[in-house]
């Protein structure tokens, strides 16, 4: 009896030396090794998250430049979101049912909300006339300064949705509006420097410089507004000739 005894203890003495027992509640795979749950594998997460971010810097600079190496990473992106969020419209419907500015949209200025009636109000460009009209093209409506170096401004307060080359309007300018409108500068020399992807700009904001008409001594510039994915004659919100 006394030898049976010995065996037991020297039996399970190897066995706790040896380490084959685990905490309870340990997976274990099949060499007996501890096996980390696919959901929480700290390194594929780390990975993940790195991923992330590289792929956020690398859509911002593209989005950041306006060179001509840029615009068809810029187009592509687009197509992909073909239903761009509605920044600006956001923006209001958040300070009107919260009061303070939304803290994740760009906050340069504080812009207080223009009465409903005025919505539909934009301003002139630039000072020019219409010498191709919407009825030509069903998209928008090209104006002639009578000076080259005449600069285009902000028609309506809003958010930059895209600043860089259109394949038929050169250098463009697309502003996206809290009613949910767009308003289009195209046809440009060249875009001021300090337009940049999604900041808040006030009417009147310079944008950039229009292009030369046939003979160089007048500018000109291509205008439109696009509402419900739709565009609409600029010559019934704007008073031009």
């Amino acid at each position: 009896m006394k030898n049976r005894a010995d065996e037991i203890r020297k039996k399970y003495g190897n066995i706790s030396k040896k380490g084959s027992f685990k905490e309870k509640g340990t997976p274990l795979a099949r060499d007996g090794s501890e096996k980390n749950h696919p959901l929480f594998n700290r390194h594929a997460i780390l990975m993940q998250v790195m991923f992330s971010i590289i792929l956020f810097l690398i859509v911002g600079i593209i989005f950041k430049n306006t060179g001509e190496q840029t615009a068809k990473a810029q187009n592509f992106i687009k197509q992909i979101y073909q239903d761009e969020f509605q920044f600006a419209a956001a923006k209001d419907w958040y300070e009107e049912q919260f009061g303070k500015p939304l803290a994740l949209l760009p906050k340069d200025k504080v812009v207080k909300k223009q009465p409903e009636e005025a919505s539909e109000v934009f301003a002139v460009p630039a000072d020019g006339k219409v010498y191709e009209t919407f009825s030509t093209n069903g998209k928008g409506i090209w104006i002639e300064t009578g000076n080259k170096e005449e600069f285009v401004e902000t028609a309506k307060d809003g958010y930059i949705v895209f600043a860089g080359k259109k394949e038929d309007l050169g250098y463009t300018v697309i502003i996206q509006h809290s009613d949910e409108q767009e308003s289009w500068y195209g046809d440009l020399k060249e875009i001021d420097k300090s337009i940049k992807l999604y900041n808040y700009v006030e009417s009147g904001t310079r944008l950039g410089k229009v292009s030369e008409n046939d003979g160089g001594k007048t500018g000109k510039f291509y205008f439109a507004i696009k509402k419900d994915k739709s565009f609409i004659d600029p010559s019934k919100v704007i008073d031009i000739d």
